[in-house]
């Protein structure tokens, strides 16, 4: 997930090497659904069950979310002792929210917009890393482009009276429960499509076993045409990066509607979280080298974390400051400032450096001292051997995974702008968290199969996880 950018453990364009199991028996050439499954293993069972669970308690967790901030003034635990007391079953049943025509009609206008602005505005074009069938995929970085364009033509149509600030604010529920229903759609399509009609059937994965495929998906680099990802799309555009900025401003304007005044922790976490916004966009290349954008097939974890969970989710302070216009001392709030500074600038110059590294093949200085890598070699599954490098020396000679730290850090610090705002507030930060524990685990186990006896000696040269000397 999208939290910032999150790179893996490889530095450089190269192909994509996915769980070795995922592939074997494939045909290449194949476009055939009949053939995707051939001598592919079952899942383990526990694997199963955690892609059940996750199917199911993460779309309940997001409407509890959205009931606790519309029923219960954000109070988690009154929300839980309310869904104890009327019976699990009932309290969904009574509360869920529905969707409206207005809703549907402006999640509807939206993704026309977000369209037409994804396929004409212009932008640089760059190859992603080779796919596991030796593809390199074209993307058109307009991004950028597309934040400005929308964040302007909201605020102007705002101040024009052509449109309301508040407006997704006044239809919060209405909008969860659209994006909700859009994400189930859409991931029904692209399961039906990956075994009917997938666009690479070497790049498509079907175990048989329904939850596990439907958590993890089939299909790894969806397209249509050119320069159209779904992936990149969804993540970026549709529920996705962009609109985290409008949810913001819309709870920043209903703040100022509710109480008369914008209190200055809302207006710093309206501004650093376009601080990151931003730098994703600037620096959107490196989405495509990230665990997200070349290893995880199009599934739940993609579909309903981009379009339903994250714009929740990822948005609670200024959910929670709208209707709470906490202030927090001053020191605090520097102190706050301080920590996001840090924690951004850290993983921002942890990405540049890995960036920087791979597109002078290793010929740079890192704190004024020649940039050292560790050589390594290893085969991707159309039977080619590649080389490559693990950078190992400045941020990334200090821990392997340094860039998550920034995260972590920039993370908990947009949430104690709401003060003691309790775990809803502070729900982001725990998530980020977990995942980025989670996540680094994952990255090294992947990077152990693909790079062997040289993923042992980086983990020699650098022996700590996130934080030296802690982890």
């Amino acid at each position: 997930m999208p939290w910032g950018p999150i790179q893996s453990c490889e530095f450089s364009a190269k192909a994509v090497d996915m769980n070795a199991m995922k592939f074997q028996g494939m045909d290449v050439k194949s476009s055939k659904a009949s053939k995707i499954q051939d001598g592919l293993p079952k899942p383990k069972i526990h694997l199963v069950l955690m892609s059940f669970i996750f199917c199911v308690t993460t779309p309940m967790t997001v409407l509890f979310y959205c009931i606790a901030y519309q029923d219960f003034d954000t109070a988690l635990s009154a929300t839980a002792k309310s869904a104890y007391s009327e019976g699990f079953l009932h309290f969904f049943l009574k509360r869920t929210p529905l969707p409206t025509f207005e809703a549907t009609r402006g999640y509807a206008a939206w993704l026309t917009f977000q369209g037409l602005l994804y396929i004409a505005l212009p932008g640089p074009t760059v190859f992603g890393p080779p796919t596991p069938a030796g593809r390199r995929l074209r993307y058109k970085l307009n991004g950028l482009a597309a934040w400005i364009v929308t964040v302007c033509l909201a605020v102007s149509g705002s101040f024009a009276g052509i449109l309301s600030p508040t407006a997704l604010a006044k239809t919060w529920r209405e909008l969860v429960a659209v994006t909700n229903i859009f994400s189930f759609i859409i991931l029904l399509l692209f399961q039906i499509k990956a075994r009917v009609a997938p666009d690479n059937a070497y790049e498509t994965y079907i175990t048989g076993s329904f939850w596990y495929d439907l958590f993890e998906g089939g299909e790894l680099h969806p397209r249509v045409g050119q320069y159209w990802d779904w992936r990149h799309f969804l993540s970026t555009r549709s529920g996705g990066i962009i609109a985290w900025t409008l949810i913001d401003l819309s709870f920043a304007a209903y703040q100022y509607e509710q109480h008369g005044y914008l209190t200055g922790t809302m207006f710093t976490v309206v501004l650093l979280r376009a601080v990151v916004v931003v730098d994703f966009f600037v620096n959107e290349e490196v989405f495509f080298h990230t665990l997200d954008g070349k290893y995880e097939s199009f599934g739940f974890y993609n579909i309903y974390g981009f379009s339903a969970m994250m714009p929740v989710f990822w948005t609670l302070q200024t959910q929670y400051l709208a209707k709470h216009p906490t202030e927090i001392s001053l020191p605090a709030l520097i102190a706050s400032i301080v920590i996001f500074v840090a924690g951004w600038s850290l993983r921002f110059y942890a990405d540049c450096q890995k960036m920087r590294f791979n597109r002078t093949q290793g010929k740079c200085l890192f704190w004024g001292r020649q940039a050292q890598g560790i050589p390594v070699s290893y085969q991707t599954r159309d039977g080619k051997t590649h080389r490559s490098h693990l950078l190992c020396s400045g941020l990334w000679g200090v821990a392997r995974h340094v860039n998550y730290a920034g995260s972590v850090l920039y993370t908990w610090s947009l949430c104690s702008l709401c003060g003691n705002g309790g775990g809803f507030a502070y729900t982001e930060a725990v998530l980020v968290t977990g995942m980025i524990i989670h996540r680094c685990f994952r990255d090294e186990e992947k990077c152990a199969d693909k790079y062997g006896s040289g993923w042992d000696e980086y983990c020699r040269r650098v022996p700590w996880r996130i934080v030296p000397g802690v982890f």
